[in-house]
């Protein structure tokens, strides 16, 4: 369905991706950054670049997606991903030279900007968080999964609806869970996600890399990949998606699980390329199958009912989380300016909600606490809650606010989004 009529607007991006309206999946989108960083298949962090490949090299067990950025400019995910200057410090011995152009990015890391500023405060609140902390996420995601297991076996034996909605309740919240993991160092938990039917390979780089990086910009994959389907980006619209907006994006909601595998099976026919991870999927209702005492068909039906009311779940809880509100920034909109501090622009596209906020199962299970995830996205969610009085603080230094919504007023203004055309015009924030 086509419902704009033409490329978005540019505000804060300088120039649209190479193949911006070819690009369909997480190595697309690193292809096409390659080409546009034109760093000749070395790493560049700010303005020097490093060799990749003996960097990987000398330090194996990383995240997988390393190997993927060879030739591109990795500065964001450089100084998210690390909290203090260690790293910095081994980076030295994979200098190559100095780049020659300037980045391909409106967002600064200046030393005594927002974001170096709450880095360096931050470091000293970790160091006072109880070690075990993390011992609530790693505990709950496990007992919902067994849950989920548990209750999808007594629907598919007893034919019980409700137990199999309790299944897909517990099968969303596992995999938004999930996310906590996979923004980390390979461990088993990141596997999880996979049990949505949706891939951890493809959202690290897609949600990781892309839309962690350069929220509801033009290198926003989450929103631009969407956009036939779900355009958040301020850009004319047909009338009858405007009238239909709320029903599109329910349907969108429901079949989002099944699209995103059909997606996946499509796009391993045709680079040959498979991991036993897609494999995931398929055990909750193997285990149905084997436990549940009732014929195949019988189990199909009630997996895909699971399945398909998880998915209507995870789309109600993640389109109405954290980043779409005609107050929130969105490409188009007007910006601060054209270089703005990373973080302050990560605050300017993401709104936190009073009730999730403080909650560590809500917190968890609904993306919340998102403007601190944003920020430090390595860390595991049940140390956020911690970081709130320095990050206040921190606010307050340069002037900002942390901008927090009702639930209810995140679900109407995601509707108002989807049916905005008109870029705002007025910077958002107050800070500069």
């Amino acid at each position: 369905m086509q419902v704009d009529s033409g490329k978005p607007q540019l505000s804060l991006s300088s120039k649209y991706p190479t193949n911006f309206e070819g690009i369909g999946n997480g190595k697309q989108w690193l292809n096409s950054k390659s080409a546009d960083d034109e760093t000749e298949g070395l790493w560049r962090v700010h303005d020097k670049l490093y060799d990749v490949t003996s960097f990987i090299q000398s330090h194996p067990g990383g995240p997988s997606w390393l190997e993927l950025t060879k030739g591109t400019d990795i500065t964001e995910a450089f100084e998210v991903h690390h909290l203090s200057s260690t790293p910095e410090q081994i980076l030295k011995k994979y200098y190559v030279r100095k780049a020659q152009t300037p980045r391909n990015s409106p967002f600064t890391f200046k030393d005594d900007g927002f974001y170096r500023t709450l880095k360096r405060n931050v470091q000293g609140v970790l160091r006072d968080i109880p070690k075990d902390s993390g011992k609530f996420t790693d505990v709950t995601i496990d007992l919902m999964l067994v849950g989920t297991f548990f209750f999808a076996i007594f629907a598919s034996a007893f034919g019980s609806l409700i137990s199999g909605i309790v299944s897909a309740f517990l099968l969303t919240f596992t995999t938004i869970a999930a996310h906590n993991y996979f923004h980390r160092r390979d461990n088993f938990r990141m596997y999880y996600f996979n049990l949505s039917l949706m891939d951890f390979r493809e959202w690290r780089i897609s949600h990781s890399l892309s839309h962690h990086l350069f929220p509801n910009t033009i290198y926003d994959m989450e929103v631009t990949n969407l956009a036939s389907y779900t355009p958040y980006l301020p850009i004319k619209k047909s009338t009858f998606f405007k009238c239909t907006s709320p029903v599109i994006a329910i349907i969108f909601w429901v079949s989002l699980y099944l699209l995103t595998y059909v997606k996946r099976m499509l796009a391993m026919v045709k680079t040959r390329e498979a991991h036993l991870s897609d494999l995931v999927p398929f055990t909750l209702p193997l285990a149905m199958l084997l436990l549940s005492g009732v014929t195949p068909m019988a189990v199909l039906k009630m997996w895909l009912f699971i399945v398909t009311m998880a998915s209507f779940i995870f789309g109600a809880i993640a389109f109405n989380a954290a980043h779409h509100h005609p107050d929130i920034f969105h490409e188009g909109d007007a910006p601060r300016s054209a270089q703005v501090d990373w973080a302050i622009h990560q605050l300017d596209a993401v709104a936190d909600r009073h009730e999730i906020t403080h909650n560590a199962f809500l917190v968890l299970t609904n993306f919340g606490d998102h403007a601190l995830h944003h920020l430090f996205p390595t860390l595991d969610h049940s140390t956020l809650n911690y970081l709130y009085p320095i990050f206040k603080k921190t606010l307050k230094e340069f002037n900002l606010e942390h901008n927090v919504k009702s639930q209810i007023d995140m679900v109407f203004g995601q509707f108002q989004q989807l049916k905005r055309e008109t870029p705002n015009t007025v910077p958002p924030g107050r800070g500069v």
